[in-house]
């Protein structure tokens, strides 16, 4: 994160920001950024991964304390955050998810069972005015993994919330499952739960965690609107495909050829889902790129990928809606 952009909808720069560095009102190595009453709040990548609060004239006011305690594991999105804030009564707090909030006593090998998903908690409410820190279980009870017993790795949870109300979603890399949560004083509040259905994916797919990534159609993204929640995914590779490549030997990941075959296969595809769980499948964007921000009025904003792209700040920007 070299240089912050603060431009109008039309994409004139309003102001601009240099946040890495040093000196007190930088952030060594910044990862993500949000607004924050007039001014911003950047997530630093560290062992403790703070949050820097900025007033409008971009200078350092507070510092969060830390959020975790070591850097176990490294998620940098693309186009996604990992975190919100939320603004009530005059006062903030910070609701997001961060891997590295898993204890030290779960990563060593013996601890692969299920029961981790009963006490490893990756998520947080960070209360700005009190600097309370509560976490929270982003593995739901009824999360078919743990509901059935069955070990499926350290994978992540995506939470986001809505951008008009305190509905929460929270939603499993593995599995089919989104749940719903009302968010409160005290943390989030179970709602309901759906079954997240594309004819894209297939239902109950078999997942093992030792497999190659590829192999599965994990969920990759959750993006928050107004009115809806956006889930991500990337379809599998079959494994008689994979094995092909395996079989050429330890080296087929740089066989320009296997890149290829993974880029026809593993295609990126969406599923809408408004606030009553009521969802519709999105097999294809207008155009070809990625999604990159969903706002208040549910307009997703997309990076398009296209080698002939001119202007490289240019997004697009389509509202979404189920019929």
């Amino acid at each position: 994160m070299e240089e912050l952009l603060i431009t109008d909808l039309k994409g004139n720069i309003i102001s601009r920001f240099e946040p890495k560095g040093e000196g007190p009102n930088k952030v060594e190595i910044p990862l993500e950024v949000a607004f924050w009453q007039e001014g911003i709040v950047i997530k630093e990548m560290s062992p403790e991964h703070k949050f820097n609060f900025f007033d409008g004239n971009f200078k350092k006011i507070a510092q969060s304390p830390a959020l975790t305690k070591g850097l176990n594991f490294l998620t940098i999105y693309n186009s996604h955050r990992s975190f919100s804030v939320l603004e009530n009564d005059g006062k903030t707090f910070i609701i997001g998810q961060d891997l590295n909030m898993i204890p030290d006593l779960f990563l060593d090998e013996k601890s692969e069972n299920w029961s981790f998903y009963e006490n490893a908690d990756i998520g947080y409410i960070y209360y700005r005015d009190t600097e309370e820190l509560k976490t929270i279980n982003l593995y739901p009870k009824t999360w078919s993994p743990r509901l059935e017993e069955k070990w499926a790795g350290r994978v992540s949870s995506y939470l986001q919330v809505s951008k008009s109300d305190n509905r929460v979603a929270v939603l499993p890399s593995v599995g089919n499952e989104l749940f719903f949560y009302e968010l409160k004083d005290a943390g989030i509040s179970p709602l309901f739960q759906i079954s997240l259905i594309h004819p894209e994916r297939k239902v109950d797919f078999p997942f093992d965690p030792k497999n190659d990534y590829v192999l599965y159609p994990f969920f990759t993204q959750l993006f928050s609107g107004g009115n809806y929640f956006l889930a991500e995914f990337h379809t599998e590779l079959p494994q008689e495909i994979y094995d092909t490549f395996r079989a050429k030997g330890e080296e087929f990941h740089s066989d320009p050829e296997y890149w290829s075959t993974l880029e026809n296969y593993r295609k990126v595809k969406y599923i809408l889902i408004d606030k009553n769980g009521i969802q519709g499948a999105i097999s294809e964007l207008p155009i070809s790129g990625s999604v990159h921000f969903m706002d208040s009025n549910d307009i997703l904003y997309v990076k398009r990928s296209s080698e002939n792209e001119l202007d490289y700040n240019v997004y697009y920007r389509y509202r979404v809606f189920l019929k």
